[in-house]
């Protein structure tokens, strides 16, 4: 009985229309008013569900239910509710409705071999089958939903070209040939092979448009994140040129009044004073400056600003220095590299107790060997051996490590990762040419 009413009522489509009117709702941001959540859905499914069932009560139409009905009367329905409730661009939405309806297709054609077989097979298990496979179908049709909601199409409605409408083509092809197969011509047997190749062939070059224009898309991304990255290292250089102006004129100045006020003390033989302000002033200034000093002023300004930031969060730093003030190597590049490791390595202590960072720099063999260590609560690699970000906003992170190889590949260089002793450690190697 239940079943009965199920399917001839034709509660099944039904659904698949409010899931699908209820993706787009959540999709696309309802417009101002008139328009509210409740009126989108009640006047989108009261004219559908008009539509769906006058054919019953009109005297002149012999209806018999015929599948093609629904997809007539919903995609021309959720196209227009969808546009005139709705925000958004009219092409997403078509895309958006176009997949979802051919997924339903498609699921029907899979289902195929057991409709046909509806009189040969016995009524109550035909009638568990058909039920098995609507719950099915529902559950899929919902997390390809989500999948929708979730990762939604970015489209400029400002910049449409014409060939992203070749996109339709699969779903709109997919439909016109499931709909030619339900309406019962008579040729349709004979020639069902021809019209999927010919319906398909056009698909090939359509697929091979969207993969070139991804990869190209791909490429560029790349080429622009390095672009940034390096223009990052430039600016931090640039800044570090400024910087190291303002500190000289500041020490120039307190260096003066400091020789002052000691020729002032000395003038009037005041020895003691002068003493305690030769251990208070002077011996503290000495005691500030850094114990790194290579030679290579770019190189010492990167390793005290960065080991400064990581005392000011308590993490201990520990370094071993030992290089030439000359180096055969592309300042940026190597900034480049050590700034994404090691700010790695200081997001990674953020998660330890007493957390600390070991630096080991040298050349060996000409080689300019860089060696990061950091302290951890667990092995990395086990648990991510592709060391891919862990972070929610996956488009916006985890791009460091990717550009640091690409860097080193430019540069002949090589990276190595390791766990040795509750340690990460991160060494890469330049050729200094």
């Amino acid at each position: 009985m239940l079943y009965q009413i199920f399917r001839n009522w034709e509660i099944e489509g039904i659904i698949h229309f409010a899931i699908l009117i209820y993706m787009l709702h959540c999709i696309f941001p309802k417009k101002k008013a008139p328009w509210t959540t409740a009126s989108y859905f009640i006047v989108t499914m009261g004219v559908f569900l008009t539509l769906k069932y006058i054919p019953y009560i009109l005297p002149f139409w012999d209806y018999n239910r015929p599948y093609w009905y629904f997809y007539i009367v919903s995609l021309p329905l959720a196209l227009l509710f969808s546009h005139l409730c709705l925000d958004g661009n009219f092409l997403s939405k078509t895309v958006y409705i176009s997949f979802f309806t051919a997924f339903i297709q498609l699921a029907k054609m899979a289902c195929s071999p057991i409709y046909r077989n509806e009189k040969i097979i016995p009524a109550a298990e035909y009638q568990i089958i058909d039920i098995i496979f609507f719950i099915i179908l529902v559950g899929l049709l919902i997390l390809l939903a989500s999948t929708f909601i979730n990762y939604p199409l970015i489209i400029d409605k400002n910049n449409i070209h014409l060939r992203y409408y070749a996109v339709l083509y699969l779903p709109i092809s997919l439909s016109v040939y499931y709909l030619l197969g339900v309406m019962n011509i008579s040729f349709w047997d004979e020639y069902k092979d021809a019209i999927l190749a010919f319906l398909i062939i056009p698909i090939l070059p359509i697929f091979y448009d969207l993969f070139s224009t991804f990869m190209i898309g791909n490429y560029e991304q790349r080429r622009l994140d390095k672009a940034l990255t390096e223009t990052k290292a430039q600016v931090f250089r640039y800044r570090y040129s400024l910087e190291l102006e303002e500190r000289i004129k500041k020490e120039r100045h307190e260096l003066k009044n400091n020789y002052l006020y000691i020729q002032t003390l000395l003038n009037e033989q005041n020895y003691d004073k002068l003493q305690d302000y030769l251990d208070e002033t002077i011996g503290a200034k000495i005691q500030s400056i850094s114990a790194i000093s290579t030679g290579n002023s770019m190189i010492d300004y990167i390793l005290n600003r960065k080991i400064s930031e990581a005392q000011k969060h308590g993490i201990k730093v520990y370094s071993e220095i030992l290089l030439p003030s000359e180096l055969p190597i592309n300042d940026d590049e190597f900034c480049t590299i050590f700034l994404n490791l090691y700010n790695n390595a200081l997001e990674a202590c953020e998660n330890v107790d007493h957390p600390d960072i070991h630096i080991v720099i040298k050349c060996i063999k000409g080689y300019l060997s860089c060696e990061i260590s950091n302290k951890i609560a667990e092995n990395v690699l086990d648990s991510n051996p592709n060391l891919e970000t862990t972070k929610m906003d996956k488009l916006n992170h985890g791009l460091g490590l990717k550009i640091v190889q690409e860097t080193l590949n430019s540069n002949d260089g090589i990276l190595g990762t390791s766990i040795e002793a509750s340690y990460f450690k991160a060494k890469f190697m330049i050729p200094m040419k």
